[in-house]
């Protein structure tokens, strides 16, 4: 990829606005007005606003254009369900005994850091393409989850500890823990996305 390929630079800020819940739940996403502010023309920022539709980052309605997310309780409720069984694919992948490498550091939150890794070392080309869509989706949820019901350092970090250990059949457990918590909490999380009008750190 080129350093300066607008394509690529308009899909990596678009991703980036949407991660950081800047657009706000729903909003109307106009190509012109984001090309403008990219310093990019209108034709690579459309075609970054269909690709991220399609991957269902955003979201495009036939006739009225792009607009941000705007996830349902049952939405975010049914995204983790998919990153609950993601996860418990890739454990099933692990071969018994084997010993994980160590953790690489990651710029995003711990949290999706950890899965990440876990979900590459499964070395699956299929679940870790599925995994990284389903991912991206979450970013936004997870933006939110951090002011609304945050995930315990302790909690994360006893997820890599198992890890790390290779203690695969207690760490499903704490991953099933994980999921049924992040689950529980998704009426909430969408009920403040749903006001979210405004920048995530005006709530």
């Amino acid at each position: 990829m080129k350093a300066r390929d607008p394509y690529h630079l308009a899909v990596a800020a678009l991703t980036d606005f949407t991660s950081e819940g800047r657009f706000g739940w729903g909003r109307p996403l106009v190509a012109t007005a984001l090309a403008s502010e990219l310093g990019l023309s209108p034709t690579p920022v459309r075609e970054a606003l269909a690709r991220l539709s399609g991957e269902g980052v955003l979201e495009h309605r036939p006739g009225h254009g792009y607009f941000a997310p705007s996830p349902t309780a049952s939405d975010i409720a049914d995204l983790y369900e998919l990153h609950w069984r993601l996860a418990g694919w890739a454990i099933e992948r692990i071969p018994p005994g084997a010993r994980p490498p160590r953790l690489e550091a990651s710029p995003r939150p711990r949290i999706e850091a950890f899965y990440d890794n876990l979900l590459a070392w499964a070395g699956n080309d299929v679940l870790d393409r599925v995994y990284r869509r389903t991912a991206l989706q979450l970013r936004p949820v997870r933006r939110v989850e951090r002011h609304v019901d945050p995930i315990a350092d302790e909690a994360v970090a006893h997820q890599e500890e198992l890890f790390l250990e290779g203690r695969m059949s207690d760490l499903r457990l704490a991953i099933d823990a994980y999921h049924r918590n992040r689950i529980a909490a998704a009426q909430s999380v969408f009920s403040v996305m749903r006001r979210s009008a405004e920048s995530i750190d005006r709530i």
